[in-house]
């Protein structure tokens, strides 16, 4: 073999990973696309990493998600090496976009694969479940911990989205649960003025008649007296 065969056959095996890593990603999320779990398991075994990235830096399992592809994500969430934390480039975490699709399965799975749901000052996953009206993941959230009354960077609680989105069953779970009806976000309202402003006024009514309640109801005794 001559120096320029050999060079030509060096290029060759050198390239031979990166068109089989370019083919691999490129198999991996057409299995997501068209939902082919057995492909998308093996590509998994094969090394495939779970939080990998499409070209549009959507994480696996959101690109899933959004193509409603439920046994890809089945799979996707099996995986031990999955962050079940990782955001889109808009911010939405996996948690988040369940909740925003209205996808409770996906919720709970989400939350026992330990999927964190934020603090004050941040949008979260109840803040997208109210406003998509999904009282099962709102549910499953406070259950598992979520604050209820969580305020997002301008203060807004998941009780006026429900309300501005005019989702009145979601609404009135949320004060089922708990919900303080009397917090003001900073544009200025309430969960009522919202439920008034998006024309649910027997929503906003119910909101004031609890917050009126709320405001009548007898202190508690401190611990001790």
């Amino acid at each position: 073999m001559n120096r320029r065969q050999f060079s030509a056959c060096l290029a060759v095996t050198l390239l031979l990973p990166c068109l089989s890593h370019a083919g691999a990603f490129e198999d991996f999320f057409l299995a997501i696309k068209f939902d082919d779990e057995n492909r998308l398991r093996a590509l998994l075994l094969k090394g495939m990493d779970p939080n990998t990235v499409n070209e549009q830096g959507f994480p696996a399992l959101v690109f899933a998600m959004m193509q409603d592809s439920p046994n890809a994500v089945r799979v996707l969430l099996s995986s031990n090496k999955l962050d079940p934390d990782q955001p889109d480039p808009r911010g939405e975490t996996p948690l988040m976009v369940a909740c925003t699709l209205n996808k409770p399965e996906w919720v709970s799975a989400l939350l026992r694969k330990g999927a964190k749901q934020g603090a004050d000052g941040q949008w979260t996953p109840l803040h997208n479940a109210a406003a998509a009206g999904s009282s099962t993941a709102i549910e499953l959230l406070v259950k598992a911990g979520g604050n209820i009354n969580v305020l997002s960077p301008n203060d807004t609680t998941p009780l006026m989205m429900a309300a501005r989105e005019g989702r009145e069953t979601a609404a009135r779970a949320l004060l089922k649960l708990g919900a303080n009806p009397a917090l003001t976000n900073q544009a200025g309202y309430n969960a009522a003025g919202y439920a008034m402003k998006a024309q649910r006024q027997e929503l906003a009514f119910e909101i004031m008649k609890k917050e009126k309640a709320l405001r009548k109801a007898p202190l508690k005794p401190s611990p001790g007296n």
